[in-house]
């Protein structure tokens, strides 16, 4: 029998080239084989751009987290700082306080312990005076270098 050629026409600005069949479907099959490898190398090319996005991204987050717990750990630190000098500055001012008070009362008991101060309230207030001669009396001791006093309580 007689082998029956198919040919098939592309039309175009070239010269007209006729093919037969299995040399057609021989440049359509490395046709897809040249698609199917550009395919790939473009999976693959996108696989490993994607890895490195992915290996960027995580290293970015590790960074934020890492400036995060910094910054954390330094408002914590600067509050603990806040807090201590309050805490010193209140210290040091009940200590004014309280210098301040000590410095009054100790005048107030300077100005009021004086013997004329006392005196003076004994004469005015109470109206005491100085003794007399006929008021004093005077004690001998034999032979003793001290003398014991009694209360009513301790006899």
């Amino acid at each position: 029998m007689r082998e029956i050629q198919n040919y098939y026409y592309e039309s175009g600005a070239e010269a007209h080239q006729f093919e037969t069949m299995p040399d057609h479907e021989e440049r359509l099959r490395r046709e897809e084989e040249r698609r199917q490898r550009e395919r790939r190398m473009r999976a693959r090319s996108n696989a490993r751009l994607l890895r490195a996005k992915k290996r960027k991204m995580v290293s970015l987050t590790v960074a934020v987290l890492i400036l995060g717990c910094f910054f954390s750990g330094y408002v914590y630190l600067q509050n603990g700082i806040t807090n201590s000098m309050s805490s010193i500055s209140k210290t040091q001012k009940e200590l004014s306080d309280l210098k301040a008070e000590n410095a009054a009362i100790e005048s107030r008991i300077a100005t009021t312990a004086g013997l004329d101060q006392v005196r003076k309230k004994a004469m005015k207030k109470l109206g005491m005076k100085y003794a007399t001669s006929k008021q004093v009396k005077y004690y001998t001791m034999k032979d003793e270098d001290y003398m014991s006093q009694y209360t009513e309580s301790d006899k």
